[in-house]
């Protein structure tokens, strides 16, 4: 049995904070998010042409006139310094009401008033596109429901909205192909997974642009109105890595999309984000094991040259500015999702926003600067096939700290990458170290190390998690410490469950995150569109298959770690009937609730189980990890 651990005092965890929403003006001039720490939700408006981007809110009574922001809401910042808000209903369940309303803000003083309002008569969902014409219109484009979506003209001294087409299908992202008539956008409908459309403003009229089967996503990533060059993705099979979408180039005067070999034939996955000014240079973002960075595709020279930056993690939309500046979303294990500022000509010290009350303070080349947040760092495990990567949070003795947590990622083809989990700050500041390996199945390591967990959940994946534990246990068997607990969300928290049924030795315990207790079991009972995903990834319908057994429901009889399962009432990617599912088998199995295991039921989604945003739901995940405990008989005492 291992001796008694001293748990090391929690250190205060503040509230989270998290920018996102990010969209930036037609000029470049002016970029908008939203931040939100717990429930309370922020507009920022950062004036991006001073050599530091000053920050202006939407606060106290005016954040009251609008109705209250919520994650939910969209913003678009225009040229002339206005914000507009996008600001969705939801009734009194939390659910969408089916209509809205698009709110203006104003400058005003220091900070932002709310000037006018427009009613949005039905959607779910929507986006804001700021039209490149003399007279400011934006166009609206709103998803009715699963089956429409309506594009709108939004102009300054109208009452009220203008309607231009209702579309068959649900419509997303969206990219101005002339001065203010012609746009492309993504487009889903029955029959197809998604294309690029093209949409004439003035008749309502539209046609597809891009698109190479049925059975593809396509998707309009960018384009340079100067140049006339459209940067487009397909999942259609060709030389970019497993897992991720090939970069196509369409250029003017007509010819196929080209598919240069410099963006896909690369062992680090390139994805498209913006043009620069002159439309000459392509932005890409590009993944480098946990890391991303960014780097600049010459096309007339067939190069690729990478930005020097922070290790982190990158999201699109990107703003590529005519003084070279390039504005995007950042974030790294010990930052926050901030507003980031790439230098011109590029250097290695970028602008991040402070995440204090403040608007100044440049944090170049610090990411972690001002938050207190801790750190963490790549390393490479030995694997039983290879080279495992893994970020880590508790320094260099992270193996022998007092807790050690496993931790695994969804997908099944995903990746930890170094960005900021809070999980995992609230598991480091209560002592508890944590290891994130990304095992087979995991993307930016290659075709070799994606390509066996394809039709094999469950198999290769599995290995690698149980090889790693029991490497890991054998140096905490040594120091007298509880054997690591095992924590996974969606794909990790089926992975989990099978690692603690299938080698229940090896774990102190487990926690599972929204899990699903088969593929074959997910197949039956999930929406459509993971219905599907199911379909392409497993060979949960193939008798005999190697997926066959591995089901929690049938390997649970064997589990003796204890427990911690979760799932959300409101789960609409894995219905909560699996975890009750699970529930009513191990009591069947005789096992008592509150002692072997426990089971929490959110009120919540399934990204909001999964990333345990509640705080109730991230002190539980902690508690349980501090307090875990079984008893261990030795080999020799076997023998």
């Amino acid at each position: 049995m291992s001796a008694p651990v001293r748990e090391p005092a929690a250190r205060a965890v503040p509230p989270v904070p998290s920018r996102f929403g990010f969209a930036f003006s037609e000029e470049g001039g002016w970029a908008a998010c939203l931040r939100a720490v717990e429930d309370a939700v922020t507009l920022e408006r950062w004036e991006l042409t001073r050599p530091v981007p000053s920050r202006s809110t939407l606060t106290g009574e005016d954040a009251e006139r609008a109705g209250g922001l919520d994650r939910r809401c969209g913003v678009l910042p225009l040229d002339d310094g206005r914000v507009l808000i996008l600001r969705p209903a939801t009734g009194a369940d939390g659910e969408p009401a089916g209509h809205g309303t698009v709110l203006a803000a104003e400058p005003s003083g220091p900070g932002l008033r709310i000037t006018r309002s427009w009613p949005v008569p039905a959607m779910v969902a929507g986006f804001l596109l700021a039209a490149p014409a003399p007279e400011g219109a934006v166009v609206l484009v709103t998803v009715e429901d699963e089956q429409h979506s309506r594009i709108w003209w939004l102009r300054r001294a109208a009452p009220a909205l203008e309607p231009v087409a209702r579309i068959p299908g649900v419509l997303s992202g969206g990219v101005w192909l002339d001065g203010g008539r012609t746009l492309a956008l993504d487009h889903t409908a029955a029959g197809h997974r998604t294309a690029g459309i093209r949409v004439d403003l003035r008749d309502g009229t539209w046609r597809r642009l891009w698109s190479v089967s049925d059975t593809t996503t396509d998707r309009i990533a960018a384009y340079s109105r100067r140049s006339g060059v459209l940067a487009v993705t397909t999942t259609s099979p060709g030389a970019q890595p497993p897992g991720t979408a090939q970069t196509g180039l369409r250029f003017p005067g007509g010819g196929p999309v080209r598919f240069p070999d410099a963006l896909n034939r690369s062992g680090r996955p390139r994805a498209p984000l913006a043009f620069d000014a002159a439309g000459e240079n392509l932005l890409v973002r590009e993944t480098r094991g946990v890391v991303e960075g960014l780097a600049v595709y010459a096309p007339g020279w067939e190069r690729v040259t990478p930005v020097p930056g922070p290790p982190g993690m990158l999201w699109p939309p990107a703003c590529w500015a005519e003084d070279g500046r390039i504005h995007l979303r950042f974030a790294a294990p010990d930052r926050p999702p901030t507003l980031a500022t790439v230098p011109h000509p590029p250097a290695a010290g970028w602008w991040l926003a402070p995440d204090g009350p403040g608007t100044g303070g440049a944090d170049a080349g610090d990411p972690g600067a001002g938050g207190g947040w801790a750190g963490a760092e790549p390393v490479e495990l030995a694997g039983p096939a290879g080279p495992i990567e893994a970020i880590v949070y508790g320094g260099p003795g992270w193996r022998r700290a007092p807790r050690l947590v496993l931790a695994l990622h969804g997908g099944p083809l995903a990746a930890w990458r170094l960005e900021f989990e809070p999980l995992f700050q609230h598991l480091a500041a209560a002592g508890i170290a944590v290891a994130a390996p990304n095992h087979r199945g995991s993307t930016g390591y290659g075709e070799r190390h994606l390509r066996p967990v394809v039709g094999d959940w469950g198999g290769p994946d599995l290995d690698d998690v149980v090889h790693l534990a029991r490497e890991i246990g054998r140096d905490r068997d040594t120091a007298a410490l509880p054997r690591p607990i095992v924590l996974g969300g969606s794909y990790g928290a089926f992975l989990a469950l099978l690692a603690a049924c299938h080698a229940p030795d090896l774990w102190s315990g487990c926690v599972a995150l929204a899990p699903f207790t088969s593929a074959a079991s997910l197949h039956r009972s999930a929406p459509g569109t993971v219905r599907d995903r199911v379909s392409r990834l497993s060979r949960c319908d193939a008798p005999g298959g190697p997926e066959t057994g591995r089901d929690v429901l049938r390997a649970c009889a064997d589990l003796t770690a204890p427990l911690l399962l979760v799932h959300g009432a409101r789960d609409e990617v894995i219905p909560v009937a699996q975890s009750r599912a699970l529930r009513a088998r191990l009591l069947e199995l005789g096992r008592t609730e509150g002692v072997d295991f426990d089971y929490l039921e959110a009120d919540d989604d399934h990204n909001g189980v999964v990333q345990a945003w509640p705080p109730v739901l991230r002190e539980a995940v902690v508690r349980f990890c501090l307090t875990a405990e079984r008893a261990y008989v030795s080999d020799q005492e076997r023998r």
